[in-house]
């Protein structure tokens, strides 16, 4: 029996355990951070690690800029709206605090360390 006098389950005790522990190559959330940058080790690799990514890889910018449009945004995480050919917005839950934050896409590219 537990504290309160339920019947204590050893395996929903090791399910939690399980599922509390840290996976092996993953990045705290406080390492997470809006300026975090991963650089790949060769063009054709996926890019890992990236913020609001939800463990995905991805190979290219727009497969990246997609996912946060598509599952970021309607959660209430930062996406970036395309704005004209070549540059995209940083789209946020916050009120503007002034002008909208605009990128390139070259700016993008060496921020989350893609090459492609």
């Amino acid at each position: 029996m537990n504290r309160i006098g339920t019947p204590f389950s050893p395996a929903l005790a090791a399910l939690v355990a399980a599922c509390s522990q840290q996976s092996s190559g993953a990045v705290p959330g406080a390492a997470q951070t809006k300026e975090s940058t991963v650089t790949q080790e060769a063009s054709d690799r996926p890019v890992r690690q990236l913020p609001f990514a939800h463990g995905r890889t991805f190979a290219t910018l727009d497969d990246y800029l997609a996912h946060l449009r598509d599952y970021a945004g309607p959660v209430g995480q930062p996406w970036y709206r395309k704005v004209g050919t070549d540059s995209y917005e940083l789209v946020t839950t916050r009120a503007p605090a002034g002008e909208p934050e605009i990128f390139t896409r070259e700016q993008l590219m060496r921020r989350f360390g893609f090459s492609r």
